[in-house]
């Protein structure tokens, strides 16, 4: 009985809104879901539907405006820096000779040029926590279109760091840039997933995780000698991030926002359903609508916890320990260290420089192919 009585408990869990199970807490707010209610919430029926829609030209373009141009940015800045590195120390160098006429002192370029690598996580993370209020305050759609702002500022800084003989100007262009990923990470993958039908829910997830790999790989060949990486064109290998918010300036302004905003966050029902109408192409989505609005039902019913009874239910504390551990397992691994630095490593291994850039390639192309795998077997093995 008490197993049974779990089993109906955890299938509540799967129907509150992902709005409530994913947003990151602030820290005056504590986290969505509750600990004593949850049981009492209406399980609905989930098994796909009749009119089940899938991929449409409208549904795709906005999953391309979305995707590209904040995924994009995100691997972009991620890889860049890993071919021009010797540039960059070159130019950590020289400056530091013209502004204090002395050799820097042993380990300072490195120093320097760790900052400028690191700084890009620290706002990162900052981007991160931020994504909460960000996407509640402004909608998932209006704070991807703001949060361009920050990558003007960054391709503007480093793109004339060379110019002004500041290595100031690229680290604080690099926070800019890690901000703006960082916002990225958590608002595209959420209006990704919620302007689409549940079933492709997974695939198109996992779209943002692609095209990260594929603008890593894109960095890095931008960034061989025979492109952007040479002493006179390495600004602009790095103001180049301004490319993907100009895409999605100019696209995803023609797409809606998310219904299920429109509709939870706003209380407007028709105009949620003429946002789902443009993405799936027909005025049949009622089914969906009926999801949406027992969701929005589903949240007056519950309560907010603590982070402390969070944890101390089960019903939400295996999901919440299974993600802490995939994205510890993600991290730890290194792969981070790999991607930024690369290069340089395989240079200590021996290899000659054109070896170690045909390297780095290699590995850029392998992370491709198995995100792409990825994106096959993230529907079919869950099915």
């Amino acid at each position: 009985m008490e197993t049974d009585q779990l089993r109906l408990s955890e299938m509540a869990y799967l129907h509150v809104p992902d709005k409530e199970r994913s947003k990151s807490p602030s820290p005056a707010d504590s986290l969505a879901s509750s600990a004593t209610d949850i049981s009492t919430l209406p399980i609905h029926d989930r098994t796909p539907h009749h009119d089940e829609h899938g991929l449409t030209r409208h549904l795709v373009f906005a999953i391309a405006a979305a995707a590209l141009g904040s995924a994009f940015q995100h691997g972009y800045n991620t890889g860049v820096v890993n071919a021009p590195q010797k540039l960059v120390e070159d130019f950590i160098e020289d400056t530091y000779k013209h502004r204090f006429e002395e050799e820097p002192g042993e380990g300072t370029v490195k120093f320097v040029f760790s900052i400028f690598v690191a700084i890009f996580c620290v706002g990162g993370m900052m981007g991160g926590l931020l994504t909460a209020f960000v996407a509640e305050r402004f909608g998932r759609k209006g704070g991807l279109l703001l949060n361009n702002i920050s990558v003007f500022l960054a391709a503007i800084l480093m793109g004339a760091s060379k110019s002004a003989r500041s290595y100031e100007m690229l680290i604080l262009g690099r926070f800019f840039v890690g901000l703006n990923s960082g916002l990225n990470a958590g608002l595209a993958p959420m209006y990704l997933t919620e302007i689409s039908p549940l079933h492709l829910r997974g695939a198109v997830g996992t779209i943002y995780q692609l095209v990260v790999t594929v603008s890593i790989l894109a960095s890095q060949v931008l960034g061989l000698p025979s492109a952007l990486g040479t002493a006179d064109r390495w600004p602009a290998l790095f103001a180049m991030t301004v490319v993907p918010s100009l895409f999605m300036l100019a696209t995803l302004p023609m797409c809606p926002e998310s219904p299920k905003y429109i509709l939870i966050n706003q209380g407007r029902d028709v105009a949620a359903q003429q946002a789902l109408t443009w993405l799936r192409g027909t005025i049949e989505v009622h089914d969906e609508m009926d999801e949406m609005r027992a969701e929005f039902e589903a949240i007056k019913m519950v309560s907010r916890v603590t982070l402390y009874e969070m944890m101390h239910n089960i019903t939400l504390r295996i999901p919440l320990l299974i993600s802490i551990m995939v994205m510890l397992s993600q991290q730890l691994s290194g792969i981070n260290a790999a991607i930024f630095f690369s290069t340089d490593i395989f240079l200590s291994a021996g290899l000659t420089p054109d070896v170690a850039m045909q390297a780095t390639l290699g590995m850029g192309a392998v992370n491709v192919l198995m995100t792409i795998v990825s994106l096959v077997l993230v529907e079919r093995a869950a099915a």
